[in-house]
């Protein structure tokens, strides 16, 4: 993941599994899930929000979300999740098996 939001690249499992361990996933909503993430180099424990682009841009969406990463950029407080990473990309399948 890269701080800010990135340009759309291609992302596979394996290459978050180069930086993070993925884990269980603890929620799923209509746009996505949210799944444990354990960074690899830090140790530290992050959530990671997956979103299914496509239902994004069918409900036109995508300036909504925008405004939502901007938002979470900016809040500091202890009883809000704080964003530390955007990556926006084209999720590739692999054979990859996923960590449980």
């Amino acid at each position: 993941m890269v701080n800010g939001e990135a340009a759309a690249s291609e992302c596979t499992r394996a290459s978050l599994l180069g930086r993070y361990e993925i884990g269980r996933t603890l929620g799923e909503g209509n746009f996505g899930k949210v799944k444990y993430a354990r960074h690899l180099v830090t140790g530290g424990h992050f959530a990671i929000k997956i979103l299914d682009r496509s239902k994004i841009l069918s409900l036109r969406i995508d300036d909504q979300i925008r405004r939502e990463i901007g938002t979470l950029k900016l809040l500091k407080h202890p009883n809000v999740v704080r964003l530390h990473e955007v990556r926006m990309c084209v999720w590739r399948q692999t054979s990859t098996p996923t960590p449980t």
